[in-house]
């Protein structure tokens, strides 16, 4: 073995499959119809001193896999599904990892997008989908999936990079089997935390790298992470179709009788709708994980934050909230002018009809 590798047996590489696949979830209801199912928790430990956790727990539930093999990889026939409350769902499939670290840019080079582990992952979530039943409010597997992967490496001695170089860790992260430039390297290692002397994480948009004797928590934040994307990119999707169909019932709608047709204020009830769904649904997945202060699970967050670009989707997120709400302002607004202006007419008129009748009387 080179001075630049280490052995990975005893590694493991967990790949995350997120889906939307609903408005929310009765996690109560759901631990009813799934047997073997538990909610988890983040543990109260040296690291974890203010006791910082889920909101609302989430329900996790082991689910037996078709055997999945290939050249490079062998999966563990058990995907472990995490269900949140705010209609999302997890799926993390475990590939044991051997050989030297040298072996894990390709390595995670063939995960990316792999089709059978995307394959078997939406399979699960449907099976499990099923098993909900009416535990999900508005039940709809999304076709958009968020994959992550995180490799996880117990500690070697008391140097945690032994064998693991920023270049390589750099190219395991970005899923390059060639070289990167250094300004690369330095982008994809530079979101890493460590709590102690004898762990460290390295987070970029891709994966991670977690090398720790106890990696569950860290595993648990990542995981949280990877569907805080999913529900903000689909809920910006959906706000985008919201924000078209807006500008179309205005423009259709602003001018002339229009303004006051049962079409248009069905409109404007769904615009309504649709931002108070989203506004719900961005409080609930920003207060799912209650993390304070400065301890090590609040910055790993942050971290994952970052490097997922999650503070972007959430910017734009409320952009698409404030414009929703302007529309509908504006719509509401000139429905009321409209609506005022028509009465002083009749007002106006049965005025001048009064008055005739009395001149005639």
């Amino acid at each position: 073995m080179t001075e630049a590798s280490r052995s990975i047996a005893g590694g493991t590489c967990h790949v995350f499959h997120a889906f939307e696949v609903g408005y929310s979830i009765d996690i109560d209801q759901a631990a009813q119809r799934v047997s073997g199912a538990g909610r988890i928790a983040l543990a109260s430990s040296d690291r974890n001193v203010a006791g910082a956790d889920f909101e609302s727990r989430p329900l996790r539930v082991s689910i037996e896999l078709a055997p999945i093999t290939h050249e490079r990889f062998t999966v563990i026939p058990r995907a472990h599904v995490t269900i949140f409350n705010f209609g999302a769902m997890s799926v993390r499939l475990d590939l044991p990892l051997t050989g030297a670290t040298p072996a894990l840019p390709q390595l995670a080079r063939t995960l990316v997008g792999q089709a059978d582990l995307l394959h078997a992952a939406r399979t699960v979530a449907t099976e499990v989908i099923q098993l909900l039943g009416s535990a999900i409010v508005r039940p709809a597997l999304s076709a958009r999936c968020e994959d992550y992967m995180v490799f996880t490496l117990p500690p070697e001695g008391d140097d945690l990079r032994a064998g693991l170089p920023d270049e390589l860790i750099a190219r395991i992260l970005r899923a390059e089997e060639g070289a990167l430039a250094p300004e690369q390297v330095r982008d994809a290692v530079s979101a890493c935390t460590s709590y102690g002397n004898d762990d460290i994480t390295v987070i970029d948009w891709n994966g991670a790298i977690v090398v720790d004797r106890t990696p569950e928590d860290a595993l648990s934040v990542l995981e949280f992470a990877n569907v805080e994307l999913i529900e903000m990119r689909w809920l910006d999707d959906q706000l985008e179709d919201a924000l078209e169909e807006a500008f179309r019932t205005a423009s259709q709608s602003m001018r002339g009788a229009r303004i006051l047709s049962v079409q248009t204020g069905r409109h404007t009830r769904r615009i309504a709708e649709l931002q108070i769904d989203a506004a719900a649904l961005y409080e609930s997945v920003n207060n799912a994980l209650k993390l304070f202060g400065d301890q090590w699970l609040a910055r790993l967050h942050q971290s994952a934050t970052h490097r997922l670009h999650i503070d972007d989707y959430e910017r734009s997120v409320l952009r698409k909230l404030e414009a929703l709400d302007s529309i509908y302002g504006k719509l509401r607004d000139r429905q009321v002018q409209i609506r005022a202006e028509l009465l002083e007419v009749v007002v106006i008129v049965l005025i001048a009809l009064e008055m005739l009748v009395l001149v005639r009387g």
